[in-house]
């Protein structure tokens, strides 16, 4: 999760079964208790949505400019 922050990476959205858990637990590595403004990105879950769906919102967040999308797989 550091490299996530090296990288700026703005957004990690998760889809899929037991998706909520998993975005609260990257949150707590993350982000923290929230102290500390240069540990932060937006998370988002999408138990009810394809990845394809997923993809094309994290697509639309993005800036101009930005390197864009990345898909992990797990």
């Amino acid at each position: 999760m550091e490299q996530c922050l090296r990288d700026g990476v703005q957004l990690i959205a998760v889809v899929g079964e037991g998706c909520a858990e998993l975005e609260e637990e990257i949150d707590w590595i993350v982000v923290g208790d929230g102290l500390s403004p240069d540990r932060y990105v937006t998370t988002s879950s999408h138990p009810d949505e394809s990845a394809e769906d997923v993809v094309e919102f994290a697509e639309f967040w993005l800036c101009e400019g930005e390197d864009g999308v990345q898909q992990v797989r797990f």
